[in-house]
């Protein structure tokens, strides 16, 4: 089977929606627009049901780190796995997974037998799916898209992140309100199997690659080293670690920033999160400008720097309508830092280790995020969340300044030339 023909590079124009013109990316970036609003959904859903199973600060943030330690913990040898079985149908086995582990959610809630330890479970339970499938979906974007195209690529791959954080969490608001957090989880249930029988009619079939008879430890050694030789791997994966760090901590310190506000509505809490996802979605938009305009080592550094003061912008707001806007900042930081990130480290890989090279990646955002969830978490409980957000933001701004000559994640654009 050869690989499908791909457009001469002039017959491309770099604009935000140009990838999407490749029918097979389409399709494939249509299913993970699903998988990400399920994630979303269910993420809010069950950080909302733990505010009214516990008034524990800990627990509440525990959530994310739920969410996020699976993927810290099983990315490499799930990247192991996709670099040495079919992609897709290792893409098609995560979706199941999902599928299975909110049904479980759904049956619990709905048959009021649900507790924080069973919470907890069954969210981390929910994490392998997308810690396993992350990878595969990493590593088959460069198959199904032309190199000068894959910057844009990844920016809508972020833009089905945050489109998830957008109309997942107004969606699990308004079925939490009607209906209550099972059903938010049945309709999680229903997306992802939809999303499984689309990859399984998929028609693509990916290049052939040679088969190898690698042992699965040294599979997940040879990732590992490459990812420490490669400078801008390396580079890349550290500042992965720590803006996930910040992002995720913010993340988890949000539902309780919106209970601080006084009003107990679980609308208040989707907005917030929303307003996270709305401004990542306006940053795709001029995200190919400011590539073109500033580069990206310098969105990176500067970026790193306007996402501190709007953390600490959002700690001292003392309404939620004030803490909205601040957070659409927060968002389009979030997406402008993590594509030009995600890029280097795309363009860093040799096909024969993308999985396993991403998986590294990846492994470091979701170690950032379990961390950072789980240390803010804790610190609100002793010093409130509003202080908490203040010191997130000074941690966020000093290491900012220290990384703003070292770690450089220049990369080729695809016409050779670096972008810094």
């Amino acid at each position: 089977m050869t690989a499908p023909p791909r457009k001469p590079v002039d017959a491309i124009t770099a604009t935000a929606w140009g990838p999407l013109r490749n029918r097979r990316f389409s399709v494939l970036w249509s299913v993970w627009v699903a998988a990400n609003v399920c994630v979303w959904m269910c993420d809010v859903a069950a950080a909302w049901l733990m505010t009214t199973l516990t008034d524990s600060k800990t627990l509440v943030a525990l959530v994310q780190t739920a969410t996020a330690l699976p993927a810290f913990l099983l990315a490499l040898p799930g990247g192991a796995l996709a670099d040495q079985v079919d992609r897709r149908r290792w893409f098609l086995v995560t979706l199941l997974c999902t599928a299975a582990t909110t049904t479980a959610l759904a049956v619990v809630t709905y048959t009021d037998t649900l507790n924080t330890p069973l919470l907890l479970a069954l969210v981390f339970a929910g994490g392998v799916g997308a810690a396993l499938r992350w990878p595969a979906f990493s590593a088959l974007l460069p198959e199904v898209v032309s190199r000068p195209e894959l910057p844009q690529a990844m920016a809508l791959h972020g833009l089905a992140v945050h489109g998830g954080r957008v109309g997942g969490p107004l969606v699990a608001g308004l079925f939490l309100a009607m209906w209550g957090g099972a059903s938010v989880f049945f309709l999680g249930a229903l997306l992802s199997l939809t999303s499984a029988l689309v990859i399984w009619k998929w028609d693509y079939e990916g290049p052939p690659r040679k088969r190898r008879t690698v042992r699965f430890p040294q599979a997940i050694r040879a990732g590992l080293r490459y990812a420490w030789r490669s400078c801008r791997l390396r580079a890349a994966t550290v500042r992965i670690w720590v803006l996930f760090t910040t992002v995720t901590a913010l993340m988890a310190l949000l539902p309780l920033l919106a209970r601080a506000y006084g009003i107990g509505s679980a609308m208040v809490y989707t907005t917030l999160l929303a307003c996270v996802g709305a401004g990542a979605m306006t940053a795709v938009m001029v995200l190919p400008r400011l590539r073109a305009r500033f580069g990206s080592q310098r969105i990176v550094t500067e970026g790193s720097l306007v996402l501190g003061m709007a953390i600490a912008g959002v700690g001292l707001a003392p309404h939620a309508w004030l803490a909205a806007p601040i957070l659409l900042i927060c968002g389009a930081g979030w997406i402008a830092i993590g594509n030009s990130l995600n890029v280097s480290a795309q363009l860093a890989l040799p096909d024969r280790l993308r999985a396993r090279g991403m998986a590294v990646f990846f492994m470091a955002a979701m170690g950032g995020g379990a961390s950072g969830a789980a240390a803010f978490g804790a610190l609100a409980d002793h010093i409130g969340v509003r202080a908490a957000l203040l010191v997130l933001a000074l941690m966020t701004f000093a290491l900012a300044c220290l990384m703003r000559r070292r770690w450089s994640i220049a990369f080729a654009d695809g016409r050779g030339q670096a972008q810094s």
